[in-house]
């Protein structure tokens, strides 16, 4: 028996782009899904397209085996405190509000110590998303396995300690950021060159989706393959030797440190 498969009902607090991933990804019949939102109307395409329940009775939680807070952390303050009365004793909450802590959680739903922190990724919108989970304190392997089973659903998950999180989620949480700001300036970059931009498009998607995969398959390091297409004094190198000499290895990992920084303030705020 697999460690989700008592799970009947899961509530969703929030329908943004990340909780909508994720349902898209629970949705089957043997599952009961329930968001509950601030305004139904605006979230109501979802019942059609996804086949859940969206209101927002906050009174629909209580029936729910795992409860998701999908909500902005800096909104979570102002609103979660409204939800506590509608969770049941011993529902596993699975936290994906960047910064949030596990303490923060549990202090607001005293009722239940099976709290999970989850960082997914955009790509989790196709089900190729990354997921690092943390349980909390107290919560017990068995709602830790809940969640990883519930979140491969919608790609890969690593178990991680909470106190990484801040550093997992500038790396593989924002990761996609910095995947689409290269394709941005390559297409533009082409574009100067003289290049379709339909042609461009093309090229670029086809370009990185092959190299994500190379780098995925083969047992060699990214600098490594690297190193494969850069020949001496060839194009590649030439094009190399522009990024170090704008320092964009190292502007890279300061990006990553003020992306922890920042994850860091959101939970202090």
């Amino acid at each position: 028996m697999s460690a989700a498969s008592f799970v009947k009902k899961i509530g969703v607090i929030g329908s943004g782009s990340m909780g909508q991933s994720l349902i898209s990804g629970w949705t089957s019949p043997e599952v009961d899904i329930v968001a509950v939102v601030r305004d139904a109307d605006k979230y109501r395409h979802l019942e059609n397209s996804l086949g859940i329940e969206v209101t927002q009775d906050r009174e629909a939680l209580v029936e729910c085996d795992v409860v998701v807070i999908a909500i902005k952390p800096q909104v979570i303050r102002e609103l979660l405190q409204g939800f506590q009365p509608f969770i049941a004793a011993n529902a596993i909450i699975i936290s994906v509000a960047v910064g949030i802590t596990t303490e923060f959680i549990g202090n607001a739903f005293p009722q239940t110590r099976e709290i999970v922190k989850a960082m997914p990724n955009t790509p989790s919108q196709i089900q190729m998303g990354v997921t690092c989970v943390s349980g909390g304190h107290d919560c017990s392997e068995n709602s830790v396995d809940v969640a990883v089973e519930l979140l491969r659903a919608v790609g890969e998950v690593f178990v991680v300690p909470e106190s990484q999180q801040a550093a997992v989620g500038a790396l593989s949480g924002s990761g996609p950021a910095y995947l689409f700001y290269l394709a941005q300036y390559l297409h533009q970059g082409a574009q100067e060159l003289g290049l379709d931009a339909d042609l461009s498009d093309q090229l670029i998607k086809a370009t990185l989706r092959g190299s994500a995969e190379l780098l995925y398959q083969s047992k060699l390091a990214a600098s490594d393959l690297r190193r494969q297409v850069t020949s001496p004094g060839g194009s590649t190198l030439a094009a190399m030797e522009i990024l170090d000499g704008g320092q964009v290895g190292e502007r890279v990992c300061s990006a990553l440190a003020a992306g922890v920084a920042r994850s860091v303030e959101l939970g202090k705020s």
